[in-house]
């Protein structure tokens, strides 16, 4: 039987929390910060493609599927008795086939115990037999990654001269690269073309216009005074423009993708292996790399796991890699953390919740996923108001982009909208809550006047309240007053519009943008016949003071709770 998942605990800095992989997808994208546990992530995947899920002293939890050889390795076709009724495999073990199952092992390493499987009628003592029996099947399972080959590129690599060297090492900081690029163009049982063609084909595809690579050399240097006497060979890339330049002395980028080359195309060769028996490691691809490069380089890699039918996992902080895996079926994006006491992981959907959906409405998804916190806002004007109102409230101490990110949800959009946990979730709502735990959601009141006796508000915002109210780290704001146009005074209205003087909003004065009814605040105070809100916000953040919008309504309170939630998520 074959694993499709693979949770573990107990190793390493993953102490208290089941985590890992909710499924193996060609590609799986690791994010988090310095120090989350992320390289140790990829320890643990290494120890799968050389270790069966038996041999592991750490505890784990898998699903798959169970399948005729694992069940027929307990359930004896001919046997009969021996504390199941009738014959075993036809009145038990048959019945299993092609059933989920979830099951876990806990470090002692003894006991495997079945969490989760859908069993046909029978006694509860019936199925405590047959669930022993399927705990025995469950111990042959191994994951698609054992047996394959790991390889491995660390972020801090390089490509130096080297001595010498009869054997083939390639080590995940680059070491060894010249000389296995020397033995392929110098020795007569290598075949040159493995780096003058096909390797230096890959160079120039994935650096495009950026670099016109015409060969690939290899040239033995002088020993220098207190030097090993052995003479070291240098790696050589011509450019028409630029002639031969040392490979020691291009930038970081050339040297990555050449080593990320190397591993490959080369490394499967000298191993005599296929490339669909690897797996792919690579940290930090992004680091000195443009991004129009880095871009070519994951479209490179993308193309070749799926004509290789390979594994690929890298680790990042690069938006460009989690925007062009991330609305990909055959990715996964898997964000670790670090709360100071045990590291854990949390799988991101590879469409990010209907990810098309945040797209139409201005959001990446690396710009949700790698902030420390997400404000959602109805729409662009609102973003505009609130970086300014929190510029305001925190003394300029928070900003957009280093502290929290603002994200639109898009006002109407909110119906098809949730932030409920992933296991209540309706799959018709986009749940944004997968993006980001860090929220806070800001959502027009669209209040109106009943009679004087108060408001109502919107199902669908009533809705989003009880949902973000169950989250610890969120934060929720339903305007008091109508829109957030309300809250703006007249003194701003009148600078904007070059007029005396202009009275303050009330709380149930409506700003539409089209359709202006003689009634609503603009036609009324302002005398004009249309209204751009965008506009309008832009030119009146500027004339905003803190001391002019303490008295509006329900503001000060909540945008003060406001930052101080921006705060907490920052700490």
């Amino acid at each position: 039987m074959l694993a499709d998942s693979f949770k573990f605990k107990g190793h390493d800095c993953f102490k208290n929390d089941w985590s890992g992989f909710d499924a193996f997808k060609p590609i799986s994208v690791i994010i988090g910060r310095n120090n989350a546990g992320k390289s140790q992530l990829l320890d643990v995947l290494e120890r799968l493609t050389v270790d069966g899920l038996q041999d592991l002293e750490f505890a784990f939890r898998c699903s798959g599927v169970l399948d005729e050889n694992s069940l027929k390795a307990v359930f004896k076709e001919r046997l009969r008795d021996g504390g199941l009724p009738g014959n075993h495999w036809n009145n038990h073990g048959q019945q299993f086939m092609g059933k989920p199952i979830e099951w876990q092992r806990d470090i002692d390493g003894t006991t495997i115990d079945v969490v989760s499987l859908d069993y046909p009628p029978g006694s509860p003592s019936l199925d405590k037999e047959r669930g022993r029996k399927i705990g025995e099947a469950a111990k042959s399972a191994t994951t698609p990654l054992h047996g394959r080959t790991f390889r491995r590129l660390f972020a801090d690599r390089d490509v130096q001269p080297e001595g010498e060297n009869d054997s083939f090492p390639l080590t995940p900081d680059g070491a060894g690269a010249t000389n296995i690029i020397r033995r392929y163009i110098t020795g007569a049982d290598y075949p040159e073309d493995l780096i003058q063609v096909e390797l230096l084909e890959a160079l120039c595809e994935i650096f495009g216009q950026d670099g016109d690579f015409q060969s690939i050399d290899i040239r033995q240097l002088g020993a220098s005074a207190g030097e090993d006497k052995r003479k070291k060979w240098e790696v050589f890339l011509h450019e028409p423009e630029k002639g031969s330049i040392p490979l020691s002395r291009s930038g970081s980028g050339i040297k990555t993708v050449v080593l990320v080359l190397l591993n490959l195309l080369v490394y499967p060769k000298i191993e005599d292996k296929a490339k669909s028996e690897y797996v792919f490691a690579f940290e930090e691809l992004e680091n000195n790399l443009h991004p129009a490069l880095l871009r070519r380089l994951l479209k490179y890699l993308k193309d070749f796991v799926s004509r290789e039918e390979c594994f690929l996992f890298l680790t990042t902080h690069s938006s460009v890699a989690l925007d062009f895996f991330g609305t990909r079926p055959d990715a996964q994006i898997v964000h670790v953390t670090h709360d100071g006491q045990s590291a854990t992981t949390k799988a991101v959907s590879a469409h990010f919740d209907h990810v098309g959906l945040l797209t139409e409405l201005g959001s990446r998804p690396s710009d949700l996923l790698q902030a420390n916190g997400v404000i959602w806002l109805e729409g662009p004007s609102d973003r505009t108001y609130f970086n300014r109102f929190i510029e305001l409230f925190s003394d300029g101490e928070l900003r957009e982009g280093r502290d929290y990110q603002c994200a639109f949800y898009g006002g109407s959009n909110l119906a098809n909208a949730t932030f409920a946990a992933p296991e209540e979730t309706d799959e018709t709502f986009t749940n944004l809550l997968r993006l980001n735990n860090n929220i806070a959601v800001i959502c027009d009141g669209d209040r109106i006047a009943d009679s004087g006796k108060g408001s109502r508000i919107k199902g669908r915002v009533q809705r989003v309240k009880q949902e973000v109210e169950q989250i610890p780290s969120a934060f929720l704001w339903i305007t008091d007053a109508k829109e957030i146009e309300n809250y703006i005074p007249g003194l701003v209205w009148a600078k904007v519009y070059g007029l005396p003087s202009v009275p303050d909003p009330d709380k149930y004065d409506r700003f539409p943008t089209s359709d202006l009814k003689n009634v609503d605040f603009v036609p009324r105070n302002l005398k004009r016949k249309s209204f751009d809100k965008c506009d309008f916000a832009m030119n009146a953040v500027g004339h905003l003071t803190r001391e002019a919008l303490v008295d509006r309504f329900d503001f000060e309170a909540r945008i003060e709770s406001l930052v101080d939630r921006i705060k907490a998520w920052n700490e």
